[in-house]
């Protein structure tokens, strides 16, 4: 890919040594996992974007210490404060510094940092090459190299991580930089880089009607010194990362990027949603970021040769994702359909054919299984279409089964999870309806949590979907054990189409 935008690659000067990929990717570690940290930017206004990531900080379970440097308060949000980092004794000196400032007054705040030695840390600050203040970018960068410091940004979030310990006798917690603490998401093994703010922290709440798990996510920013190679290297190497995003709008180290992924892709899922390569996507991004993309042919070529797998929209991005964490790879492409609904059903199939998906006729010994005691409008053929049948044991257990022991199948599409939240509804619009819930209950959820061994026990990922989502308390049980269930089944067709993808690539790139 022809890189264009910023050319050169920023080394980092220190007294001994010069910083390269491989350093930065190290130096993420030390900033996605601070003992403490000094922040700038934050007052007693909880208005103000930098009160709320530092308090935000401490709301998503941040264990460690933060120093508020604040030139005239004493205190900020309960918190002691220092006039500057100067003033910090040399054993409170903080692991990283954060910076929500003007952005005119950045370049000495970082220099203060490195005259004390703090030079690692986050620049949420914007105005340095997307408003094309030449000179000041370029003080910034005289200040990076005079103290060898490495900063996620300018104009960027800072980044959340699931998995900190904030020193070795510590438990795991979290900690989340960005102004949207209230949607921490869960522990898991989804880690996201992006090049937009928004796209590390909103899609906490994009992923909940899924129950989406992470682990991480980085905001990129500018790249002033610490990039999207980087962070992808870091991710690669990370053991609590299972799968990686990316959202990227411009490659800056074309060259590296190509080999640092087609290392990494073999071992871990890579999902990119590439945007930029449109006209009126260059424009978009020159506009809010300053930076300019390459075309879109060529990144697909690129895709291709090292093993990423493309989104092309947020919705996509996160259901590869989410299902290539969560389930287990198939063997091929086809795939079996059992619904409650005809509708939903006939909408799977459809979608899969047009995905290159096989939907393939059951035998007739198959089909003579699935057919016992099964209500006379039953369908068998595949899809298995169960309209009019509400026996949960059939459908949560000895059809699944059928389907996963015959031998005839990749991958097991569901709609339809037959839960008691309707129920519960319904009694409360009238109070003489009385329906025998606790024994459904006590049913079901045996059922189910059997239901979420079948992918691991049988290797063959399952993927269910509901209109309803977490709304359905059996699909929301389901979610909460690990099993995968999306809320349209288009989305369930697509996750299964990224298992299956990925999974040739990965055959693809390893013969």
């Amino acid at each position: 890919m022809r890189s264009r935008g910023f050319r050169s690659i920023v080394y980092i000067q220190t007294r001994s040594k010069i910083y390269r990929s491989m350093d930065r990717a190290r130096i993420l570690e030390d900033i996605l996992n601070p003992s403490s940290i000094a922040f700038f930017g934050a007052n007693n206004d909880l208005m103000k974007m930098g009160t709320t990531q530092m308090v935000n900080m401490q709301l998503a379970g941040y264990t460690g210490k933060i120093l508020p440097i604040h030139p005239r308060l004493d205190t900020v949000q309960g918190l002691k404060a220092y006039k500057s980092i100067l003033d910090i004794p040399d054993d409170e000196l903080p692991d990283i510094f954060f910076i929500v400032l003007p952005s005119k007054i950045v370049p000495r705040v970082l220099d203060e940092c490195g005259s004390r030695g703090v030079t690692k840390g986050v620049v949420v600050s914007a105005g340095f090459r997307e408003m094309g203040a030449t000179q000041l970018k370029q003080e910034l960068m005289d200040v990076v190299n005079k103290h060898g410091i490495a900063f996620l940004g300018p104009n960027c979030f800072g980044f959340f991580n699931n998995h900190i310990k904030v020193d070795s006798q510590a438990e795991l917690s979290s900690i989340n930089t960005t102004w949207l603490s209230a949607y921490n998401p869960k522990r898991g093994g989804v880690s996201i880089a992006s090049q937009s703010g928004t796209y590390m922290s909103h899609i906490f709440m994009a992923g909940r009607d899924f129950n989406m798990k992470f682990s991480k996510t980085i905001s990129l920013g500018n790249e002033a010194t610490i990039d999207i190679v980087d962070a992808l290297k870091y991710l690669g190497e990370d053991d609590h990362t299972r799968v990686i995003g990316l959202y990227i709008e411009e490659i800056k180290r074309p060259e590296e990027f190509v080999a640092v992924a087609r290392k990494i892709s073999t071992k871990k899922p890579i999902i990119a949603m590439y945007v930029g390569g449109t006209n009126a996507g260059g424009r978009a991004i020159s506009s809010h970021t300053g930076s300019m993309a390459g075309s879109d042919e060529i990144f697909n070529g690129v895709a291709k040769q090292v093993g990423i797998l493309r989104a092309y929209t947020m919705e996509d991005w996160l259901v590869y994702c989410h299902s290539l964490d969560r389930c287990p790879l198939p063997k091929g492409r086809k795939v079996a359909i059992l619904t409650n609904a005809g509708g939903p059903g006939a909408t799977m199939a459809d979608l899969a054919e047009r995905m290159e998906l096989e939907v393939p006729v059951f035998s007739e010994k198959l089909q003579a299984r699935l057919k016992k005691g099964l209500v006379p409008t039953a369908q068998v053929a595949n899809v298995v279409d169960l309209t009019f049948e509400l026996d949960i044991a059939k459908f949560y257990s000895k059809l699944p089964k059928d389907i996963l022991k015959s031998g005839e199948i990749d991958g097991l599409l569901v709609y339809g999870i037959f839960g008691t939240s309707f129920f519960h509804h319904l009694e409360s619009m009238r109070e003489d309806l009385d329906f025998p819930i606790d024994d459904m209950e006590a049913m079901m959820f045996p059922l189910l949590k059997r239901y979420a061994t079948y992918p691991r026990k049988y290797g063959i990922p399952i993927i269910a979907s509901h209109l309803l989502g977490p709304d359905d308390n059996a699909a929301a049980y389901l979610q909460d054990l690990g099993f995968p269930v999306f809320k349209t089944p288009n989305q369930a067709v697509k996750a299964f189409w990224a298992l299956a993808e990925y999974n040739r690539m990965k055959k693809a790139r390893s013969n």
